[in-house]
């Protein structure tokens, strides 16, 4: 179980890297195949191609300086956990140049593949700051 948290973390730290990186294909081998990301305000990204278009709209727009923090994981069973976090920093958005303040709680549904990779299988976030007026 020591072995498979660790992992889980180093996965999370991984994609917390990629997301403030900003490429899209960094942050794909992060997900399953057959990933799914669901985004507020937007229908859920599933499968390589969805996430890929999403994560491209993301990027496109965002410039990401977060930092998560790890407050559970649970390893439910010998190929499946879950993750929650959350998450706080800054976001430039290139359509306005203005960089705001950033904060979400995140739960991520990690599957562990026949490679041994922990990776995102589902991944839902939601922002705890209030909408600016």
């Amino acid at each position: 179980m020591a072995q498979d948290e660790a992992a889980i973390r180093a996965a999370l730290a991984s994609y917390n890297a990629a997301l403030n990186g900003g490429d899209t294909s960094d942050v794909l081998l992060l997900y399953d195949q057959d990933g799914i990301c669901m985004a507020p305000f937007s229908p859920s990204s599933i499968g390589q191609a969805a996430l890929r278009k999403a994560y491209d709209g993301f990027f496109l727009e965002l410039k990401f300086n977060v930092k998560f923090d790890i407050n559970e994981v649970v390893v439910m069973a010998p190929d499946w956990a879950f993750v929650r976090t959350n998450s706080a920093g800054t976001t430039l958005h290139h359509s306005t140049g203005k960089t705001v303040s950033e904060a979400n709680q995140e739960l991520f549904v990690m599957h562990k593949g026949a490679d041994g990779r922990w990776r995102i299988a589902r991944y839902s976030f939601s922002p705890t700051n209030p909408p600016s007026a």
